[in-house]
């Protein structure tokens, strides 16, 4: 009887020993809830959309403190969100509302979402040259685009065109600088000088 004790207190022992490390390391059960619990997001995130990678799940949500960008990642049935990505709330008329290049040993995934108030920009463009996407969109209606490879957001390019395919905005830093910030990477009129 005393075996008996000693091996159902050391099951015990390693059950509360998991769901100690299951709490304290931001594990849950589905793939949205690892992605709110996130530091940088918040219970209260408004999800914009996701992307589904299998290995992990994107998801761009409105917070309070501005757009955020998260990754949750699949470990056996259970889900964590290890890495977020903030970016500057903006008015303009075309403004990226989600971007995320990751890569583990699990996969890679990159992910880039575009929102417009402007009715005159018909669609977009997005992605290394030999990987373009191109888009409709629709104002207030946000359209993303995916790949299953970590690129850097420079080699992205993202253009913006009119209903007869006339270049608008290009997202990129302010032309003739040598200078850049954070806050200065957005769209720019392709025709303005900046």
């Amino acid at each position: 009887m005393g075996k008996i004790k000693s091996k159902i207190i050391l099951l015990l022992i390693i059950f509360l020993g998991l769901c100690f490390w299951f709490f304290t390391g931001n594990y849950h059960f589905n793939p949205l809830e690892a992605a709110k619990a996130h530091f940088d997001v918040g219970k209260d995130a408004v999800t914009v959309g996701d992307v589904d990678f299998g290995w992990s799940k994107v998801y761009v949500f409105n917070t309070a403190r501005g757009p955020r960008t998260v990754i949750s990642i699949k470990s056996w049935f259970l889900w964590r969100a290890p890495a977020a990505v903030h970016l500057e709330t903006s008015t303009d008329a075309i403004r990226t509302v989600g971007w995320m290049s990751y890569t583990d040993d699990k996969g890679q995934a990159t992910v880039f979402a575009v929102e417009t108030s402007d009715p005159n920009i018909t669609s977009v463009e997005v992605g290394p040259p030999n990987q373009r996407i191109m888009k409709d969109i629709k104002v207030s209606n946000p359209i993303f685009f995916s790949w299953n490879t970590g690129m850097q957001l420079s080699l992205l390019k993202p253009i913006a065109f009119s209903k007869d395919g006339t270049p608008l905005f290009e997202y990129r830093y302010p032309k003739n600088t040598n200078v850049t910030r954070s806050e200065e990477l957005k769209w720019y009129s392709v025709s303005g000088d900046k």
